[in-house]
């Protein structure tokens, strides 16, 4: 078992959001057990981005999709470790769910799963899914669903974890505030001038008249394309949009139970990161607030008709649709609106990256998985993409963990890096110590492959053979085979980590420092 980094947060340093324990995942295929991640450990810290790189093959999304407990079964299996989120243990029960059974005279496993506690396991995750831990997935394509629009999709986060805010907006907003008409006025104005800066600027003044800030978007949409041959039309169609903002006693109602229902569903959250945290079930506590939510459910029936739900809902499918699209001006989308009326397959893969992204951080989550963001972006949006996430850090304190092959996005937004090879991480670090002086020979080998503008002489090497199959990894080193200061004792023990100074951890027999204790 590898050690872990442990040790109190200092003075001045953020509190960690999340701590990976010993994460071990195997995939029980037909020609053997492959063991894709083999005791990883690291930390992450609130408002830090931490860097995992290595090769294809080393498992970093492996370990992205093993927090969140996404790896698909079958084949894949999470057998062991801990994924500590606010203290709450997202592998909690990972003992009970399954047993296994080695098939004699094959390097092949018989695993029997217990499906009812994997389904219970799966409830535990959705709570934090999305507004806790929020996920950027390499295929956007695969991702998302073909059969529903984008505003559908996005919107669906701003209704699992948004709720409350977007209803108590709702019921906030003023549409007959006394400055309205001025204000109009002056959007009017702005749009016949066709400055669309000023056109933006008065659309915003809108929307804080209103006190409802997806307002000023939905205007600003209809002054840009509105028609300059009629301008009077123009305030016209902006007191008709001002309509969905006024609320007949029927739809306060509904947005009153809904919001009920919200509440109970965080508190249903509440109680299942609660059994992580304790590592015990809390079943008296889940059946109170189920039997709470059915009592709402049923309070709620009244509106469950085709034709009264959808009228009674109309200002909260309008108000999701154009949070969505500003989720996606974002993400510097350039024609929002219709992109969220749109489906998956009319967007290139640029696009639906940049939706991914949007509907990840619409959430505002603690922590974001990002698997390859920047992959299907041009050096332009992957500039803008970045800055977007650094923005996110700085406003919410999001912690990111950035899986990418590009150690030139790493230099730019990392704060730390965790290298990794063949499942395990061999080297942790802040972003300057690995580049100016990586200490283990993969890092330094990674390092050696990249050419580099200050060193126009340099010569690229690469590194001999290639990631080790890892139904049968080697002994010791994952690395020994490849590596050119092997030792004896490199295919016999794996080394530990140790402690080179500067919170600089490598896991090299050819170091001597203090070993990190767990």
């Amino acid at each position: 078992m590898p050690p872990v980094v442990e040790g109190p947060v200092s003075e001045g340093r953020a509190p960690v959001v999340l701590d990976v324990r010993d994460l071990t995942t195997y995939f029980y295929t037909y020609d053997g057990v492959v063991q894709a991640l083999e005791g990883v450990s690291f930390k992450l810290r609130r408002g830090e981005t931490l860097g995992l790189v290595g090769e294809t093959g080393c498992g970093k999304s492996v370990t992205a999709f093993s927090i969140v407990r996404l790896v698909q079964e079958p084949p894949g299996r999470i057998v062991g470790g801990k994924a500590l989120f606010r203290g709450a243990n997202l592998l909690w029960g990972l003992q009970g769910e399954a047993t296994f059974k080695p098939i004699k005279g094959s390097d092949r496993v018989k695993v029997h799963r217990r499906f009812r506690r994997i389904k219970a396991a799966q409830n535990r995750l959705a709570s934090v899914r999305g507004g806790g831990i929020a996920m950027i997935f390499q295929e956007p394509g695969q991702a998302m669903n073909p059969v529903f629009s984008i505003s559908d999709q996005v919107g669906e986060v701003i209704l699992l974890h948004r709720y409350i805010e977007l209803i108590d907006g709702l019921l906030a907003a003023t549409p007959d505030a006394p400055e309205v008409p001025a204000a109009i006025e002056r959007l009017v104005a702005a749009a016949r001038d066709g400055d669309l800066s000023v056109i933006t600027a008065a659309a915003v003044e809108l929307g804080n008249v209103v006190n409802l800030p997806t307002f000023g978007s939905e205007v600003h949409y209809l002054a840009k394309d509105s028609n300059p041959e009629n301008w009077d039309r123009l305030a016209s169609e902006i007191q008709r949009h001002l309509s969905r903002l006024r609320l007949t006693n029927s739809q306060r109602t509904y947005l009153g139970t809904q919001r009920r229902l919200a509440e109970i569903d965080r508190d249903l959250r509440a109680v299942y990161l609660d059994e992580m945290r304790r590592g015990e079930p809390r079943g008296r506590d889940r059946r109170r607030v189920s039997s709470a939510r059915n009592r709402a459910r049923l309070r709620a029936i009244r509106f469950a008709l085709p034709g009264v739900k959808r009228r009674v809902s109309k200002p909260v499918r309008e108000e999701v649709f154009w949070r969505v699209v500003r989720a996606l001006e974002g993400v510097r989308i350039a024609n929002p609106v219709q992109v969220a009326r749109g489906f998956p397959h009319e967007l290139s893969g640029g696009m639906l990256q940049r939706v991914m992204i949007a509907m990840a951080l619409v959430g505002n989550p603690d922590i974001l998985l990002a698997d390859e963001p920047t992959t299907a972006l041009d050096v332009t949006i992957q500039a803008q993409i970045l800055e977007l996430m650094r923005d996110l850090r700085h406003r919410v304190g999001t912690a990111i963990l950035l899986i990418t092959h590009d150690l030139a996005v790493i230099a730019e937004v990392a704060d730390r890096v965790s290298v990794m090879y063949a499942g395990q991480i061999v080297e942790t670090a802040g972003v300057k110590d690995v580049f100016t002086h990586p200490l283990h020979p993969y890092a330094q080998g990674l390092l050696a492959s990249i050419p580099r503008f200050d060193q126009p002489s340099k010569k690229l090497t690469s590194i001999y053979g290639s990631v080790p199959n890892l139904i049968h990894p080697p002994t010791g080193c994952r690395f020994h085979p490849r590596c050119p200061y092997a030792m004896p004792v490199c295919r016999e023990q794996r080394p530990p980590l140790t402690d080179e100074g500067n919170s600089h951890h490598v896991a090299c027999f050819l170091y001597n420092g203090p070993k990190v204790v767990e």
